[in-house]
């Protein structure tokens, strides 16, 4: 088993899957649990009087961009889009699982956790095609998803999605599954070190009432389409922000 606080070391791992690691890789997966051991190693070298309260730092801001008026839509689709809206926003406005995000450390890592939790809402929403299976969801195949994980590469790591986007993403009504092919094994869908193979399972996802139900989830496809065709490569900022202003354009 794998001690993810102090032992796991770029050496170690290399030395385990006889491999080289790259940079990036090493900078996501590895370096923050040497960070873990390096302090460690400086707690044991004080006593109990030096150690201080962590220093507060301001909370983070957040942008988004407030619900369009005068929708060219039904009054239903209008409140799908609302929904949508509060929704993103919540999300935005979340701490995200994280405890003490008022310390530098916490701040940091919630960071590096809201792109995540975002783009993958994006990949879903954007690329995903709806099937009526288990009731209605989006789908998005492995090669899809894996390939428009944009700058939010940790989205490989299927511990990570599991235990940390997938949690996340629950907490707000959110409901995703990685789904493995007919006769595919769980065991063939990753590699030896967690990441995501690109073939042989989908990724799911279905809103239940608390993040608006279906009508909702149709919401968030028709909204990232029509970013997507408007901005290209800068439709993911304009999503992240919120801004719905493309839906009252005729």
């Amino acid at each position: 088993m794998i001690d993810l606080g102090t032992s796991w070391t770029r050496e170690k791992f290399e030395e385990k899957h006889g491999a080289s690691i790259s940079e990036e890789d090493y900078l996501t997966f590895i370096e923050p649990f040497e960070g873990l051991k390096h302090l460690e190693e400086i707690r044991a070298s004080i006593s109990p009087e030096d150690i201080v309260e962590a220093a507060t730092v301001p909370p983070l801001k957040t942008k988004t961009v407030d619900f369009p008026v005068d929708m060219p839509f039904s009054k239903e689709e209008t409140a799908a889009f609302k929904a949508l809206h509060e929704l993103l926003a919540t999300v935005k406005r979340s701490p995200l699982g994280l405890t003490d995000t008022d310390t530098f450390a916490q701040q940091k890592r919630l960071k590096s956790r809201m792109p995540d939790s975002l783009r993958f809402l994006w990949i879903l929403g954007r690329f995903g095609e709806f099937k009526e299976e288990n009731g209605a969801q989006l789908v998005v195949g492995a090669k899809t998803f894996i390939a428009n994980r944009g700058s939010e590469k940790r989205l490989a790591s299927w511990p990570y999605v599991e235990k940390t986007v997938f949690k996340i993403l629950s907490e707000f009504g959110v409901r995703c599954e990685r789904v493995a092919w007919e006769g595919v094994k769980e065991k063939d869908l990753t590699t030896g070190t967690g990441y995501l193979r690109g073939t042989g399972w989908v990724m799911t996802m279905t809103f239940d009432e608390k993040a608006g139900g279906f009508a909702t989830l149709r919401a968030l496809q028709t909204y990232t389409r029509k970013l997507d065709e408007k901005y290209g490569k800068k439709a993911f900022r304009y999503f992240s922000n919120v801004d719905m202003r493309i839906l009252s354009e005729n």
